[in-house]
């Protein structure tokens, strides 16, 4: 009677013909260089073997396989099987305590020797296998494009030791595209929607069931444009106020990608207050202050409030004018009006408080009196017209016709108009010290 056993042969484990293995003690099992391996499912014949797997190129021949005895020399003896006679044919013989077949083709493979009276009797398939893939980029406009890819590469047939019926395996192609390093899709043809706004590198990688790969790049010209802003000010910040003031020079900065210079149009809202009273009328109105073409203009806002600002994006080629618009995250935030009356100050010419001082913000005009303790004026100030950002008017140095005023408290009226359209007035006594 034969006993046969398992041996691995190159990175494939090769089943026997009848009965299952019986290791000897000491045996050695290697495993060279096969990528992956499965088992047949032949239609007729009850057995099993390995099918092993070699990747490379086109028309290579890289498969190994590898018998080993326990220990002893023996005779081993190599056939492949002929699919048109469906037999085996004799191929080699080695005396050894082990042997390797290398460069084999696709097909069955078998080996036979007899150790310690038993005859061992060991098969495995090989398969080289090989992937080619290929990809591009089709219906790209403004919304999406697609990335197509294909892939070329070995079949996979092997054959029944009875029947000799063949039996063909799917490639069962894996698809896997990157972009910027990163898996994004698994399928043969995705949809990119939302285009990048520069030129990108897709890399498609697919895999076979032999677990060998090929992997090709295609770039996609981008003929879309990503609109972005921001805005700064020159406008000294005072600790004091969260929000500048009006008046407000604001240098808007286009941060867009892939746009096309002197076509960027700017849509300056009004005041948020004023879009909301508008909202509530039957007729609706335009809620656009200003439209503006430059790539980075500059625009003053003149009053307090709120504003939106809206930036559109252009990128004209042949076939598309693709547009993207960008909203500004928050409003500009321009302060109300305000005004302060210093408490006291001490004319006495040592150069510190001299006069007193009215901190203004966003104020268009300012009349401010002062009372003495009988009601009389004794100083008048007005200011028309622009007034500087965050000013500090010295309303008053104290005097009354030229000479330094008695000591004491004084009443003053402040009547304020802000250029948020606000009247702002103020009653309140300020102390002047000597």
């Amino acid at each position: 009677m034969e006993h046969t056993r398992i041996l691995r042969l190159g990175l494939f484990l090769l089943i026997p013909i009848v009965f299952s293995v019986n290791f000897v003690a000491g045996q050695s099992l290697k495993s060279p260089s096969s990528s992956f391996s499965e088992p047949t499912a032949y239609p007729v014949f009850s057995g099993k073997d390995s099918i092993y797997y070699f990747c490379g190129i086109k028309d290579h021949q890289s498969g190994t396989l590898k018998a080993a005895s326990s220990g002893q020399t023996v005779t081993f003896v190599w056939e492949k099987f002929n699919p048109v006679s469906g037999n085996f044919s004799f191929l080699s013989n080695e005396t050894s305590i082990s042997s390797v077949l290398n460069n084999l083709s696709d097909g069955c493979y078998r080996v036979s020797f007899r150790e310690n009276g038993v005859n061992y009797i060991l098969r495995a398939w090989v398969m080289n296998s090989w992937v080619v893939s290929t990809a591009s980029v089709t219906d790209s406009n403004c919304d999406y494009f697609q990335l197509h890819g294909s892939a070329t590469g070995s079949g996979f047939i092997y054959y029944d030791l009875s029947s000799n019926q063949s039996v063909s395996l799917d490639a069962a192609y894996k698809y896997t595209w990157y972009s910027e390093g990163l898996p994004f899709a698994a399928v043969q043809n995705p949809i990119v929607n939302d285009p990048p706004p520069r030129n990108t590198v897709y890399k498609l990688t697919i895999t076979n069931r032999a677990h060998c790969n090929a992997s090709v790049n295609v770039t996609y010209e981008s003929i879309v444009t990503k609109a972005k802003f921001s805005w700064t000010t020159t406008q000294k910040a005072d600790p004091e106020y969260t929000n500048p003031q009006a008046p407000l020079e604001v240098k808007f900065v286009n941060e867009s990608e892939n746009g096309d210079s002197g076509k960027y149009e700017w849509f300056l809202f009004k005041e948020k207050s004023q879009i909301e009273e508008e909202g509530k009328t039957v007729v609706k109105l335009d809620s656009i202050m200003e439209h503006l073409n430059a790539d980075n203009p500059t625009y003053t806002y003149e009053y307090t409030g709120k504003y939106m600002v809206k930036l559109v994006s252009v990128k004209q080629s042949p076939g598309y004018i693709c547009r993207d618009t960008f909203y500004l995250k928050d409003y500009i935030v321009i302060d109300t009006s305000l005004v302060k009356v210093a408490p006291a100050f001490t004319p006495n010419g040592d150069g510190v408080n001299d006069d007193l001082i009215i901190k203004t913000r966003s104020l268009e005009s300012l009349d401010f009196q002062v009372f003495n303790r009988w009601g009389r004026i004794v100083h008048h100030y007005r200011k028309m017209g622009y007034i500087p950002e965050d000013a500090e008017l010295a309303v008053w140095d104290g005097k009354v016709g030229g000479k330094l005023a008695t000591p004491g408290v004084y009443f003053f009226v402040v009547d304020a108009q802000g250029r948020d359209g606000v009247r702002r007035r103020k009653k309140g006594f300020v102390q002047l010290i000597w």
